[in-house]
């Protein structure tokens, strides 16, 4: 049985949970300079790190692509309100 890029990672890199921390962080827009520093800095020496920069990154790409805001008619709200008081 293959383990997890998690339970890999902790196992490799003694800065795994530090830099997951910080990597949701960046991929959120809510990192210091200081710490998005740190995290490039070190996922350049650590392919651990890296690789799980990657996937998160390419994870929340995807999920931007898919999740975009569709037009949807204008009455459909005005039809959801009218079901509503009719069955209450």
């Amino acid at each position: 049985m293959s383990e997890t890029p998690a339970k890999k990672g902790k196992s490799d890199c003694v800065e795994f949970d530090k830099c997951l921390k910080i990597l949701h962080l960046m991929l959120d827009n809510e990192a210091s300079l200081e710490q998005e520093n740190y995290l490039k800095q070190h996922i350049e020496k650590c392919m651990v790190c890296f690789e799980q920069y990657e996937v998160e990154r390419q994870i929340r790409q995807l999920l931007r692509n898919k999740l975009t805001n569709q037009q949807v008619p204008s009455d459909l709200a005005q039809s959801i309100r009218n079901k509503v008081f009719e069955s209450a």
